[in-house]
Order: C-alpha cells, then sequence, then structure tokens
C-alpha cells in the first residue's frame, strides 16, 4: 500500500466500524446520522489528501496533516458513540498499525502521544463516560502500550535475525537458500501502446486513483442511504451494509500495491479464484443505476443465472467498472445503458452497451492507447485521462481474456468483455 493510500485505508475501517455499530447498536437517529455523515466525510477527505496534487501542494505537511484530521475524525466518531467506552476504539489501534507499516515509527510515536491526548481530553469533556477513574486511565493509556508493543516486536524481530522494515539486516542463510529454491515467477511486461501515444510515459499511481474513484463513490453512496434510513427511523437494510462491506473489501485490495516508485506503482496481482460474473455485474448495475437513475436507464439482462469464471476479481472489478464509468459518462441524459451477460462456446461474456456519443474509425483504432481520449470524448465535455480501455484490456488479458470494441459516431458503442470459464480454466491446468 503506498503511503498516500493509508488515511483511505483507515477512513475505510472507521466507515465500517461505524456503520456496523449503527446497523447492530441501533443508537438514536440523530447520533446515527451523524456518524454515518461522519464516516462517509472521512472516506472523501482522506481520498482528497491523498490525491497526488494535494500532497506536492502540502509537501512534508501531507502525512501529519492526514494522521491529524484521521485522529480527530475518531475521537469525534467515540463521541457520539458512547466516550471512551465506545465499540469503536478498537479503529484508533487499528489507526496506529497503519501508521507504523507505512510511515514508520516515528509517526506511530506521534500518533501514539496524539491519541492519548485526544483521549484524555475526551475523558474530561465526557467525565470518563460512565466508566470508573482507573479504567478510563487505563484505556486511554492503551495507543502507548499498543505503541511500547510494536517497538519491542520490532526489537524482537531484528535479534532474530529477522528483515525488518527499519533496518538493514542480513537474511539468514535459511532464508537465503530458499529463495534460490524457490524464484520469484517472472512478471509479464504490459503492453506497450503504439502509435502516436506510444510516448506516454506511465503513471501507475495515477492509473490506481483512476479506478480507486468507483469505490469510493459506492461507499459514499451506501453511507448515505444507511444514514437516510436510520433520519427516518426505518432499520437498515442488510443488502446495504453487505454492499458496503464489498466496496470497502474492493478499495483495501485495490490499496495493496507494489512498486518502489509511483511509476512503477501497481495493484498487487492475486491468484485466480472462482467467482460469479454475474452476481459481480448484478451488484454493479444496482449500485450505478442508485447513482444514475436521474440521468439515464440502466438495465442488465442475465441469460444464465450463474456464470463461474476463474480470474483475479480485484482485476475483473476494475475492468467492469472501468468500462461501466465510460459508457454513464458518455450517454446524454435521457439515455440508456444495457449490460448483457452470457456464454460464448468456452467462455463467459459481459457485453456493456450504451447510447452514448460514439468513436470513428480512427479514433476506434486508437481506443486502447494509454492516455488517449477521442475527438467526441473531448467534446462532450466530460473529464475523463483516457485510461480506462487500456487499463481494462490490460487487466483482462493478464487473467487470460479478451475484450472488443464496437462503435458508431453518434451511435453510441458496445464493448464486449469475454473471460474463460472456471471449467475451462480448470481443464487447462491439468
Amino acid at each position: 500500500m503506498s503511503p498516500a493510500l493509508r488515511g483511505l485505508a483507515s477512513s475505510s475501517f472507521l466507515l465500517f466500524g461505524i456503520l456496523l455499530y449503527v446497523s447492530l447498536a441501533a443508537p438514536a437517529a440523530p447520533a446515527a446520522s451523524l456518524l454515518a455523515g461522519l464516516g462517509a466525510a472521512a472516506v472523501v477527505a482522506r481520498a482528497l489528501l491523498a490525491l497526488p496534487p494535494a500532497r506536492v501542494a502540502l509537501g512534508p505537511f501531507a502525512d501529519a496533516l492526514d494522521l491529524g484530521l484521521g485522529l480527530g475524525l475518531a475521537v469525534c466518531a467515540l463521541a457520539w458513540s458512547g466516550g471512551i467506552r465506545s465499540e469503536l476504539f478498537p479503529l484508533i489501534l487499528v489507526d496506529l498499525v497503519l501508521a507504523r507499516a507505512f510511515l514508520g515509527p516515528g509517526a506511530a510515536r506521534f500518533l501514539g502521544v496524539a491519541t492519548v491526548l485526544g483521549l484524555a481530553v475526551l475523558a474530561v469533556v465526557t467525565r470518563g463516560s460512565g466508566v470508573p477513574p482507573l479504567a478510563a486511565a487505563t484505556r486511554c493509556a492503551w495507543p502507548l502500550a499498543m505503541v511500547l508493543a510494536m517497538e519491542l516486536g520490532t526489537t524482537v524481530s531484528f535479534a532474530a535475525g529477522g528483515t525488518g522494515r527499519d533496518g538493514d539486516h542480513r537474511p539468514r542463510r535459511e532464508d537465503a537458500e530458499a529463495g534460490r529454491r524457490l524464484p520469484a515467477p517472472p512478471r509479464e511486461e504490459p503492453r506497450r501502446a503504439s502509435g502516436p501515444a506510444a510516448s506516454h510515459e506511465r503513471d501507475g499511481l495515477r492509473e490506481i486513483m483512476h479506478d480507486l474513484r468507483s469505490p469510493l463513490t459506492a461507499l459514499r453512496l451506501y453511507a448515505e442511504l444507511v444514514a437516510e434510513r436510520v433520519r427516518k427511523g426505518q432499520p437498515v437494510l442488510p443488502e446495504h451494509v453487505s454492499n458496503l462491506g464489498g466496496e470497502i473489501d474492493l478499495l483495501q485490495s485495490m490499496m495493496e500495491t507494489e512498486g518502489d516508485s509511483r511509476r512503477a506503482a501497481r495493484v498487487r496481482p492475486r491468484p485466480a479464484e472462482r467467482f460469479d460474473l454475474v452476481k459481480a455485474l448484478s451488484t454493479l448495475a444496482n449500485s450505478y443505476r442508485l447513482l444514475h437513475s436521474d440521468r439515464l436507464r440502466i438495465e442488465f439482462i442475465a441469460e444464465s443465472p450463474e456464470l463461474v469464471v476463474a480470474a483475479d476479481p480485484v482485476a475483473v472489478q476494475r475492468c467492469l467498472r472501468n468500462l461501466l464509468d465510460n459508457a454513464v459518462k458518455y450517454t446524454p441524459e435521457g439515455g440508456q445503458v444495457r449490460i448483457r451477460a452470457g456464454v460464448s462456446g468456452r467462455e463467459a461474456f459481459a457485453v456493456f452497451s450504451d447510447t452514448g456519443v460514439g468513436m470513428s474509425d480512427a479514433d476506434r483504432e486508437r481506443a486502447f492507447e494509454f492516455a488517449y481520449r477521442g475527438h467526441a470524448a473531448r467534446a462532450s465535455g466530460a473529464a475523463g485521462a483516457g485510461l480506462g480501455l487500456a487499463l481494462s484490456r490490460e487487466l483482462l488479458e493478464a487473467n487470460g481474456g479478451r475484450i472488443v470494441l464496437s462503435s458508431e459516431p453518434g451511435r453510441g458503442s458496445d464493448v464486449t468483455v469475454l473471460l474463460p470459464l472456471a471449467a475451462v480454466a480448470a481443464e487447462g491446468r491439468l
């Protein structure tokens, strides 16, 4: 995970914890609305701080501001959910672990001291939240105990000859021998674009941030839906909580990156898993329908009740969301986006059809180049970076899939995703 995205992980935990607390503890409507709104605001605020322009503008103060903002939001959540005896208390300890892992021991120590001070102020303001003085003092001191435990854990790791993050240690001989016995598998080089866009320099962090927009938007949507139902005194719908959890899982998976620079950064690939493409598309279509029902119609048709494919689910989710984002973005108000899924031979397919601006023949030939935007896309006035189609093809091909584009100017586009069925993939491994 990039240090710039650590705050997003922290806020995602906070949001999920808040909504779980709201759904299980059923606090009073005003407090529940405040908590849900706070969780959504936390994710949006930390997402803005993770943007490269914001971090460049803030310079060395970016991480300190991010830590302080996260602590302030967490203390507010505690204040509205029981004070220092709040069931959300463990989330503060999680933030300390994240700070240590991705910003180093200094950041964890700073956050630990600041957290103790914040909890002390909270305990004074809430008069101990009904907790006996000794128990309240112990609870306020927990963050420092956590920092001390991490410090001691690192020391023990060093003494045992480990290769910790905070120092340069010589690997143990058996580790080196294991490394020779099990060499890392070769990594497939990404497809290089041809034509005028071939000279475009890839920016891995920018590509990850591009794909994070969809789960962040969905997080905000479901947080607002939960808050609205609580405000009206209605029970929280289980599917809202379930979908929210799914978006947080996706967000966390996409923040697990590899690469030692923003240029080389990429979402860490995962082993192929069996998952139902119909279920993934249905959930996605429902989310986008809730978001965009005021301006266009979104339909989903499945020709089979279940389409089990074998692929990296995070990579496929990124691809599907990019394609649906494009379809929605370039379809004018009153238009229609249709998703159709089924089986073609030994592959599962999903077709994204829209009634949008479409592409000319020349633009269609270059549509899969990185950072290329056609004339119609630019003329539409919709913001874009020209990354969606290129990233989608790269992700699909890395998972044994492929993508086909058909489009006409003024008549919309059809983008077809094809992935090997799980049974076919299993045959190929025999």
